[in-house]
């Protein structure tokens, strides 16, 4: 079965490159057998590697794996990996949480000065904004410019609601800081003079309110009626009376719903 000169000869070989002996390496049984072969050019390696003994290669990989300071290796590698994800997931939830942070202080400066949403409660400016129709309410341009007539204002009143809460009045102003309004025959007039540039209504005014006799504004007052002159509550009656420059909150600038109403106001 075997060729007993081959075995003979591969083992004489082993015995003067001397790789069979105790505490052997499958690195120098390797180089061993290259030698062997190299100095027996005529044997086939299917016939030297039948001499080898795997179940020693083996075992001897095994012990090499579990040298001294293999598995501490592996144990400082674990732990090196451990502490970076914990170091990467604490650093995403500062980021997120600094994010959030910062959206709600822009929110609420944004809110605060530039511009908030608002909800149309009865009818005073109809046709213009009708009951529950929801509008942006500007803040910015009048920063750097005054009210002007026609504009459409947010204004709180002094009463307040059942909950303490201020209650705010949405109207278009009529009369400018330092003119005279009146009410006469139904018409508007500003300064003596008929307002006929006044399209937002052209319906009679019944009751004029205290407007009857001519209102003399301060410099920093504003005259307000509602589009539905005559189913508003307004500058003509001393409920709400004139408005202060410093009490309006804003400018109506668009509704934003329902989606049938969407436009610029």
């Amino acid at each position: 079965m075997y060729d007993e000169n081959l075995i003979d000869e591969s083992l004489e070989a082993c015995r003067d490159l001397d790789i069979v002996r105790e505490g052997t390496t499958a690195t120098g049984l390797f180089d061993g057998l290259h030698e062997l072969n190299e100095a027996k050019s005529s044997h086939s390696w299917e016939k030297v590697l039948d001499e080898i003994d795997i179940d020693s290669i083996k075992q001897d990989i095994i012990q090499t794996a579990f040298e001294p300071g293999a598995e501490t290796q592996n144990i400082v590698i674990n732990t090196k990996s451990t502490g970076s994800k914990r170091k990467i997931f604490l650093h995403n939830v500062f980021i997120a949480a600094s994010c959030i942070i910062a959206a709600f202080f822009l929110s609420m400066f944004i809110n605060a000065k530039i511009a908030h949403q608002t909800t149309i409660e009865g009818g005073s400016m109809e046709p213009v904004l009708k009951n529950n129709d929801s509008v942006i309410i500007q803040k910015l341009s009048y920063y750097w410019e005054d009210p002007g007539r026609y504009d459409i204002i947010v204004f709180p009143i002094s009463d307040r609601d059942e909950d303490g809460k201020r209650i705010y009045y949405i109207k278009r102003i009529i009369g400018l800081p330092g003119e005279i309004v009146q009410i006469i025959d139904g018409s508007v007039y500003i300064n003596g003079k008929k307002l006929d540039d006044d399209i937002y209504s052209d319906e009679k005014i019944e009751d004029p309110g205290i407007a009857e006799s001519p209102v003399q504004l301060e410099e920093d007052e504003y005259f307000v009626l509602g589009d539905n002159r005559n189913m508003s509550t307004d500058s003509r009656f001393t409920y709400v009376g004139m408005v202060k420059r410093k009490d309006i909150e804003g400018e109506a600038f668009c509704c934003i719903w329902p989606f049938s109403r969407i436009r610029k106001i």
